[in-house]
């Protein structure tokens, strides 16, 4: 009698996981159609006002076209009913590689170290937390840590007289520790709601 009920109550916890993983990508689905919604508010307000050369324009509507058809994809993939929570993951990391790509777009155009947008890290963090799992979270801050490196270094090489070295090292390094410490208090979240779940 013990076997078939730890056998039901591993069977309603799979259930459980499953629901909440679909339920998480169709929720990060629907914040990044207003991420969306507001970047290109803040296009248009660009424009309005001359803020921006027209070429770094185009580049920010292509960046907020693939974010919201990315987005959309995603979305729309995440609403399939019974998948398994396999599948769900795979939509999250999908949504994570997504906002990675946007973060490191914006970053360049940004100007690298000088860029705000490093902020736009932070989120495919948060949305690795859902998998609920220490690896998905610290994996996630490793590849966007790599991002952010990558895209500040090439924006450094490409427009060498807008810094200086020790000024890039010193920015890049800062904020790639600020992003493995949002890691970890995410993790301590996910940490304290699996202790809750138990």
């Amino acid at each position: 009698m013990r076997i078939s009920d730890s056998m039901a109550k591993k069977q309603s916890t799979t259930l459980r996981y499953n629901e909440w993983l679909q339920q998480s990508a169709i929720r990060i689905g629907r914040v990044l159609f207003v991420l969306t919604l507001v970047y290109v508010v803040m296009i248009i307000l660009y424009d309005a006002f001359a803020l921006v050369t027209p070429d770094m324009l185009l580049v920010r509507w292509v960046s907020a076209a693939g974010l919201a058809v990315g987005s959309a994809l995603l979305w729309y993939s995440a609403r399939k009913k019974q998948a398994a929570a396999s599948y769900y993951a795979r939509l999250l990391y999908g949504y994570v590689l997504l906002l990675v790509l946007f973060a490191s777009v914006n970053v360049y155009l940004g100007r690298g170290m000088a860029s705000k947008s490093v902020l736009l890290f932070v989120i495919p963090i948060i949305v690795s937390g859902l998998l609920l799992r220490r690896a998905a979270i610290y994996m996630t801050t490793v590849i966007a840590t790599a991002a952010y490196v990558l895209t500040s270094m090439t924006y450094a090489i490409n427009n060498p007289s807008e810094g200086y070295k020790i000024e890039l090292y010193g920015e890049v390094g800062f904020y790639s520790g600020v992003l493995f410490i949002v890691a970890a208090l995410v993790w301590d979240v996910v940490r304290s709601k699996n202790a809750d779940d138990s």
